[in-house]
């Protein structure tokens, strides 16, 4: 059976998604400056590295934040805390049923 996701909830995820967004972006950015100061093996090199870390960071924001629904709330939620984008303070104010089906599904995730 569907488990609504509770409005309080939805509320906090929605409050939440830009602060979310922000932390990704600066670990992306900070990865992509790490890379262009070491330039190991030459400008061209580190171009191509640079254009394939940016197509595999686009696929996780791309998976952590288009089509935000309470659908695939509990999904978007266990990715940012998968990702360290989720603080145990923000985690915490969400209801005790929402927190375990994040850790449940996480726990499926991991096992996998």
């Amino acid at each position: 059976m569907h488990q609504k996701f509770p409005e309080r909830d939805w509320k906090k995820l929605r409050s939440l998604k830009d602060s979310a967004l922000e932390k990704l972006s600066n670990r992306i950015i900070e990865k992509l400056n790490s890379l262009i100061e070491s330039r190991e093996g030459g400008s061209h090199k580190t171009y191509l590295r640079l254009w394939e870390t940016m197509r595999a960071e686009d696929k996780i924001v791309a998976a952590l934040f288009d089509d935000l629904s309470r659908s695939s709330a509990i999904i978007t939620l266990a990715g940012w805390k998968t990702h360290g984008i989720l603080s145990d303070d923000d985690f915490n104010d969400f209801t005790e049923d929402t927190q375990n089906r994040i850790n449940t599904l996480m726990e499926i995730m991991q096992s996998e």
